[in-house]
């Protein structure tokens, strides 16, 4: 062995094949702004036009979910049904990472449900590729105002083309871009007298567009395609079509119809920049892949799509996450950077230049391994890896330096290198891998923590273990074989230090020496004061992030066109723009706008009551002032429309920060309970908005039909519906087909009669069998009645959702303590309804659940490796006791350092837990070596704790804490409250390792006691 380490060839190969492999990580590893988190949400959209949210429900939705459910990976189904649309929203488990076959079944589970649906159903779309953010946003704009939307629209999917064209692109979407369409308006009189309907024309003319093939001829030596020509070429074809009427006549629907080319009308939704019209082109990178590198590239395209613009279209880019991604990674990398000069300058200080230069050239070789394990492991570069190796800095001299100290004490003592090195292997490599495994184990709750919370401060974990990992191997293996190159010339050192100092040290661990009981019961005190502070300090889940952007919500009134909202966009905007510090402002009017951020989840597709705002600022200094300043305004401006201005969150994403479900069968139950809840709810004064999802508000005409009139002309409800539905929608009737573009032919009546509730009744019915039309007032009743503008469901059941914003800064789970309190005191729930909490507190409460839920195990393995390396339970009760107390201190930490408990703060804490393990084991170690101390010696002991070993530990709490100043000092919220906790909680918990420790070693170990 010794002659391996000193084979000066071998170690300059090593450290060359940790260079390179080191390196070559760094230009592969992809980089990413946060981490990944798998897409386990998705989304089943189904229309059935001119359905109310009651048949919606009973026909649509319910049996899609009796399909879906008998997946066995399904966690949660929840669904709404609205005005002719059913969205089933499906939530997987937490423990399936390859959601791809998942993603597949429940494809042939609508695939087979699809027979089930009403005839006028479309067929159910699985929609599971929009859970990650787009990597770039393009707004194309038109300068010229005689640029028509379908010329723009062009130019746009040529772009989307382009970048759907690149080889790292998976996915790309437009928003805004009206579906092209030929139009054919027919007067419905005219019709009626020839004895036609909008039905009857659209068949007459889908029968004409011949596109199918007609068979083969085959002579036995050739084979020939027969295909029959008419398809639909130009406007000029559709006119020629001929529709065949009463008594054999024939007429071309250039004589009965008006035909155009247009855009569909109401569009499915609008997009706009600064209030101007603009169509969005989003593209996201796969997974895997540099982001900075793909921005590179989509810029190339964009640069090359701008050249072939004609005048009067302009192309910008309003977002781009590589920009985010470096800016964040250059912080990250900085304060990784200013924690290795810190480290740096206290190994010199504690250690002097030959110990600091042979533990600091430790820190580059680790770093270089950990990035090289990156790449075997699929660890990214973003900010939580890079975050964890910050923690782990600290960590990574503490196997250096127990070496190097090691080593300079033997040759000190006059050993020569092999003779040192090969004490220092014998009596070191067994604890050092003790203290080591525990330290991972302490972290390997939140590697195994499953779900999104697990997966997005899991990386954190991983690189804090694989340094862990990679500082025993280096400190084991490069040090000693580097000792011949530093570690030379050394005299014996001295363990007194600054000697007035030593000396008041050595005085107080004597007295706790000879008073262990009192000693350990005065410091319980610190840990104790931890523990009860708990109860009292307040709790979040994951802070905000700190972004130059922001989003606004925006829900109209029920029944609300897509238009309306178009124009409330717009009308908003200036009022947006004129708050300090907004620079711009892009909407989608009737949907979601695209995701630019990873855990906002849009929940409002094809919602044309519902605008969702994009919001940039000049900094991330300007977003809290300017969401306070424009939520109050917005409030005022736009009374009848409920406004949310949000922050962007950190973590796993939640619908809102309050929410109560109330399940039970009957809707207006539900809808009554649900706006008491909401008024309990609108009383706490740091609640800004409450939103109830069952209401019965939405405004519906309803016709009550003769039934004796309407079968007196051979009809029945059904047909009567269905030429009222083409009356109003349209009916589609074949597609034309230009270079790629499919555009659908429609018939439909002219505006007034769609869009006027007076002409309804002047509307013809067509008689069966030849007879002229009749009016609809002649055969129904008409009335305005209100409908249920959504039913939401969740696992099978009705539910009330009642849903709460906060105003900036206020923390969900102390107002939902108190609206809880509330609830339980005023309101009573009939039989049969049952109220459960959602929102943050349901996240948080699953996200600590399953982080602990591996927590039992990892102790028993932690117990089993600490007592095997010491053989004994005595000690590695010791060791489990000192991490009890630091839990105790890593609690009274976040008290003195004033942050909320949150996940972040646990994950920190569970960290802290592991490092005073460490010191633990590496104090009972040097105890357990000296034969007096062993023996219950208490001058002795003071030699041990007071010499090498207070060296040691007084270094890695120095440089370990040295290397978390730049996240306790940095901007944001994610990191200093963790940085601060666990730097704090590391300065009270060597009070353990250099008091507590030697007490109870003195009380449970040596025969003396």
């Amino acid at each position: 062995m010794e002659r391996l380490l000193f084979n000066r060839r071998l170690l300059v190969m090593a450290v060359g094949l940790l260079i390179v492999s080191g390196l070559a990580a760094i230009q592969t590893l992809p980089r990413l702004e946060d981490p990944r988190i798998t897409a386990r949400n998705a989304r089943v959209l189904t229309t059935f036009p001119g359905a109310d949210p009651k048949q919606v429900e009973a026909l649509v939705t319910q049996t899609l979910e009796d399909e879906i459910r008998t997946l066995k990976e399904v966690k949660v189904l929840s669904s709404a049904s609205r005005q002719g649309v059913s969205s089933i929203a499906i939530e997987l488990l937490e423990e399936v990472t390859e959601v791809e076959p998942v993603w597949s079944r429940v494809r042939d589970k609508l695939a087979d449900a699809r027979p089930d649906l009403p005839d006028q159903a479309s067929r159910p779309r699985l929609i599971d590729d929009r859970f990650y953010a787009f990597s770039m946003v393009i707004a194309l704009t038109r300068e010229d105002p005689g640029i028509s939307h379908n010329a723009l629209g062009r130019h746009a999917e040529r772009l989307e083309e382009r970048f759907r064209a690149m080889p790292s692109t998976d996915y790309t979407n437009l928003f805004g871009r009206a579906a092209e369409v030929i139009r054919l308006h027919a007067d419905p009189a005219e019709l009626a007298q020839l004895g036609l309907s909008a039905e009857d024309m659209a068949r007459g003319v889908a029968g004409s567009d011949a596109r199918r093939p007609a068979g083969v001829l085959d002579n036995g030596e050739s084979r020939r395609a027969v295909t029959l020509r008419g398809d639909f070429a130009d406007l000029e074809r559709i006119r020629d079509v001929t529709i065949s009427i009463d008594e054999g006549q024939r007429l071309k629907v250039g004589d009965l119809a008006d035909v155009e080319r247009g855009v569909a009308d109401p569009p499915e939704q609008h997009a706009l920049l600064n209030g101007e019209e603009t169509i969005l082109v989003g593209a996201r990178m796969a997974g895997g892949g540099r982001i900075d590198s793909w921005s590179q590239q989509a810029r190339s395209v964009l640069d090359e799509m701008r050249a072939e613009l004609p005048d009067g279209i302009e192309t910008r880019v309003l977002f781009d996450q590589s920009l985010y991604t470096q800016e964040r990674l250059e912080g990250v990398v900085g304060s990784l950077l200013m924690g290795l000069v810190i480290v740096v300058a206290l190994l010199f200080l504690t250690l002097g230049w030959r110990g600091a230069a042979a533990v600091g050239l430790a820190i580059p070789a680790t770093m270089l391994l950990v990035l090289s394990l990156f790449r075997v492991f699929g660890v990214n570069i973003h900010q939580i890896s890079i975050t964890g190796i910050i923690v782990a800095i600290g960590l990574i001299v503490d196997n250096a330096i127990v070496v190097t100290n090691a080593l300079r004490e033997r040759l000190g003592q006059g050993d020569s290198h092999t003779e040192a090195v090969r004490w220092t292997l014998r009596h070191f490599a067994g604890p050092l891998l003790a203290s080591t495994l525990t330290t991972i184990l302490a972290f390997m709750p939140i590697v195994l923590m499953p779900g999104g919370a697990g997966e997005f401060v899991g990386p954190l974990a991983i690189a804090v273990i694989l340094a862990l990992i990679s500082s025993y191997l280096v400190a084991l293996l490069v040090i000693p074989a580097m000792s011949p190159l530093l570690l030379t010339g050394l005299t014996s050192a001295s363990a007194s230090g600054p000697g007035r100092a030593m000396g008041w040290l050595r005085s107080f661990i004597g007295i706790t020496l000879r008073r262990p009981v009192i000693a350990i019961g005065l410091t319980l005190l610190l840990p104790i004061s931890g523990a009860v502070i708990l109860p009292m300090l307040p709790i979040s889940f994951f802070p905000a992030a700190d972004r130059d952007q922001f989003h606004i919500q925006v829900r109209l009134e029920p029944g609300a066109s897509v238009d309306r909202a178009r124009n409330v966009a717009q009308r908003m905007t200036p009022v947006i723009r004129d708050v300090e510090g907004v620079q711009d402002v892009w909407m989608v009017a009737g949907g979601n706008a695209p995701k630019v951020y990873y855990n906002l989840v849009g929940r409002e597709d094809s919602n044309p009551a519902f605008i969702q705002a994009i919001v940039d600022t000049a900094g991330a200094e300007r977003t809290i002032p300017a969401i306070r300043t424009l939520q109050k305004r917005l409030d005022e401006a736009f009374p009848d429309a409920q406004t949310l201005v949000r922050r962007y969150e950190q973590g796993p994403p939640v619908a809102a920060p309050l929410e109560l479900r109330l399940y039970g069968p009957e809707l207006p139950v539900l809808a009554d309970l649900g706006e008491r809840i909401a008024g309990f709810m609108h009383a706490l004064p740091e609640v800004t908005h409450v939103h109830t999802l069952v209401n019965r508000d939405q405004p519906r005409i309803e016709l009550t039909p003769d039934q004796e009139e309407i079968a007196a002309l051979g009809l029945d409800a059904e047909r009567v519906a269905g030429q009222l539905n083409a009356l109003l929608s349209g009916r589609d009737g074949g597609f034309m087909l230009e270079e790629t573009e499919q555009m659908p032919v429609q018939v439909r009546y002219p505006e007034p009669w769609r869009s006027q509730s007076s002409m309804l009744g002047s509307a013809l019915i067509r008689g069966g069998e030849g007879r002229g039309g009749i009016p609809v007032s002649a055969l129904a009743e008409q009335e305005l009645t209100p409908s249920w503008r959504r039913i939401q469901r969740r696992q099978g059941e009705r539910v009330q959702l009642v849903r709460g914003y906060l105003k900036v800064g206020e923390l969900a789970p102390t107002v939902m303590r108190r609206l809880k309190g509330k609830l339980e005191a005023e309101l009573d729930l009939p039989p049969g309804y049952r109220l459960e909490t959602g929102g943050e507190a349901e996240e948080r409460n699953e996200a600590v659940t399953r982080l602990l839920s591996s927590v039992a195990i990892l102790v028993l393995m932690m117990v089993a490796a600490v007592a095997l390396t010491f053989n004994s339970f005595r000690r590695a009760g010791i060791v489990f006791f000192s991490g009890a107390q630091a839990f105790g201190l890593g609690l009274l930490a976040l008290a003195l350092a004033g942050h909320p408990f949150g996940f972040i703060i646990i994950v920190g804490i569970m960290g802290l837990v592991g490092v005073a393990i460490n010191a633990t084991i590496i104090m009972i170690a040097a105890l357990d070596d000296d034969d007096h101390a062993r023996d219950g010696d208490a001058a002795a002991m003071v030699d041990v704790i007071t010499g090498p070993t207070f060296r040691h530990i007084g270094s890695t709490t120095m440089t370990t804490f040295g290397g978390l100043v730049p996240l306790m000092v940095a901007g944001g919220t994610l990191w200093p409250p963790f940085a601060q906790t666990f730097g704090v909680g590391l300065l009270l918990a060597t009070v353990i390792a250099l008091v507590v420790t030697p007490a109870a070693y003195r009380l449970a170990c040596t025969p003396a006691r």
